[in-house]
């Protein structure tokens, strides 16, 4: 009879246990938070005193590794690098890997964030053994670590492991064939200096099937071709410039003009000139086919030459060419006027650059393949018209 009275004695007692546990509970994780709350404001105020290595320390101790924190090391781990601080960044990843917390997958992350903090440290053998470790076991970011590997054989100039390495790349992103072709010039310029003249011209043929545009190859192999007397095939690699890239056709010209000399070919390179002239004009060759002109027809035929193509393309190494042409024949205060706006010129063309990055900017006076600045390759490109423009 009184059986429903102890069922329902039993339903409270069993709903307040319920309820003491959940109090109880949300004690425990008040005071947990309130611990964490404490520690990470202790890690704030460390780094804004300055104390960088105490905050490090309490902000990685104060967050359990879970999936929801390790982002929050990883960022502030990508922030010290950021800042140059490589031994900061490194300290969290390492404690990372030994906490022994992590998943497999994010593992690997940190793995990978620990390769890039050796090498913007510098300490390229230890980046490169991790990142060998990850390619050997198959990792999810195979292509990252392989470019970091690449990235890593060409600062030291390991140019054989630099192409294997992107070879394997290709295959995903053909995007990075001009830079295999640069690295197939750097071989073939290793090669050269240690006479070994025929492994070069199959390397710079090499980077041309990389990249049929390779401005460099073509115009490293013409210099090949020319110092082995193979006049035609100089030839042919040179006038290769002019379409794989205008802007450095005039970078070879006087090469150019030698290897046709060297045939008993003059005639036969000033009606060159003359066709690019009209199907392709620039300062470079204008100039170029003026002086060819002076010496068959004198010097006031090719400045008037020089001087019809500068009215619509006014250039300062123009001017200067003019003022060369005619400035044997002037005398008095002509001649004293003339040399006036040489010195003028001469010093305008001293000061300005003749090759500019395309990607940062950089400037120089001599050709740099690959952009000192901002690492570019390939980047920089000739002002042989635009840097003396008028």
């Amino acid at each position: 009879m009184n059986s429903p009275w102890w069922l329902l004695v039993l339903f409270a007692a069993v709903a307040c246990g319920y309820l003491l546990g959940r109090l109880d509970g949300r004690k425990r994780q008040s005071r947990k938070l309130d611990g964490l709350s404490q520690q990470y404001l202790q890690g704030l105020n460390f780094l804004l005193n300055e104390q960088p290595d105490k905050a490090v320390e309490v902000l990685v101790t104060s967050l359990d590794v879970t999936e929801q924190t390790l982002d929050t090391h990883l960022s502030l781990a990508r922030l010290f690098r950021k800042r140059g601080e490589f031994d900061r960044a490194t300290r969290i990843h390492s404690m990372l890997l030994e906490s022994g917390k992590l998943p497999a997958p994010r593992r690997d992350d940190v793995e990978l964030e620990l390769a890039r903090d050796y090498s913007a440290g510098g300490l390229l053998d230890r980046a490169e053994m991790i990142l060998q470790q990850m390619l050997e076991r198959g990792s999810r970011h195979t292509d990252a670590v392989r470019r970091a590997l690449m990235a890593i054989f060409e600062q030291e100039s390991d140019w054989h492991n630099a192409l294997s390495i992107g070879d394997s790349l290709l295959k995903n992103d053909d995007s990075i064939a001009p830079i295999l072709a640069h690295y197939c010039c750097e071989l073939a310029q290793r090669m050269q200096k240690a006479a070994e003249r025929n492994a070069a011209r199959r390397t710079l043929r090499r980077a041309l099937a990389y990249d049929k545009n390779c401005v460099r190859a073509s115009i490293m192999l013409g210099g090949l071709e020319l110092a082995d007397a193979n006049h035609e095939a100089a030839v042919k690699a040179w006038r290769r410039v002019r379409y794989q890239n205008p802007d450095f056709f005039g970078l070879v010209l006087d090469d150019l003009e030698s290897a046709y000399e060297a045939q008993g070919k003059g005639e036969a390179f000033t009606r060159y000139l003359a066709k690019v002239c009209v199907e392709q004009p620039s300062t470079p060759v204008i100039l170029k086919l003026a002086a060819r002109l002076r010496e068959r027809y004198g010097d006031k035929a090719a400045s008037l030459f020089i001087a019809d193509y500068m009215k619509s393309h006014p250039t300062v190494r123009g001017l200067s060419q003019i003022i060369d042409m005619n400035l044997e024949r002037a005398d008095g205060s002509a001649r004293e006027h003339l040399g006036i706006l040489k010195s003028l010129t001469t010093r305008l063309l001293s000061e300005q650059a003749t090759f500019q990055c395309d990607q940062c900017g950089f400037e120089a006076h001599r050709m740099h393949w690959q952009c000192p600045t901002c690492k570019k390759w390939g980047s920089l490109r000739p002002l042989l018209d635009q840097e003396v423009s008028a």
